[in-house]
């Protein structure tokens, strides 16, 4: 098994974007980055991911195989991230996958998930990058959002999101 790379940055434009360059750079091809803040993050179809401070931003990235993996990466992502919020104490009852790439508590936004791909010299990359309303949530026009620690009971961080995802990484 390799070492993973852990960037802890407080702010970036894109997890996802500063993961490629990574790649790009031959820095690192197997990691996870997380961010405090995160200026110009992006979601499905070109759609801006609104990041405000205190919620979790980050992103996970490693060399794969096929093709294949990059489609099961966004099934499995959603599945890792609803895992760690029955974890926490979040309840399974309330808790709901919508795809492609969102999940919702109670019918409300929590958590966003951007899956991308990249090859250099013919080799291929994958980045997962996770939004996940921690403290606060966006006020969208389009659909309802919500945040984590309105239905905890105890505290959570990001870092406790971030060692879980670390441990779940071979699964992606």
């Amino acid at each position: 098994m390799n070492l993973i790379d852990v960037s802890y940055l407080d702010r970036v434009n894109s997890t996802n974007d500063f993961s490629i360059d990574l790649i790009k750079k031959n820095i690192s091809i197997y990691g996870v980055v997380i961010s405090d803040m995160q200026i110009n993050g992006r979601g499905k179809h070109g759609n801006k991911w609104i990041s405000k401070k205190g919620n979790i931003f980050c992103s996970i990235y490693k060399r794969v195989k096929r093709y294949r993996c990059i489609l099961d990466a966004q099934y499995k992502s959603l599945k890792i991230v609803k895992e760690y919020l029955e974890k926490i104490g979040i309840q399974r009852n309330i808790i709901r996958i919508k795809h492609p790439n969102d999940i919702l508590i109670n019918n409300k936004k929590v958590c966003g998930i951007l899956t991308e791909s990249i090859e250099i010299k013919k080799k291929l990359y994958l980045v997962v990058g996770i939004g996940l309303n921690l403290t606060c949530s966006p006020r969208i026009e389009y659909y309802k959002t919500t945040f984590l620690k309105k239905y905890l009971t105890k505290n959570t961080d990001k870092f406790s999101f971030v060692n879980y995802v670390k441990q779940n990484i071979n699964y992606f």
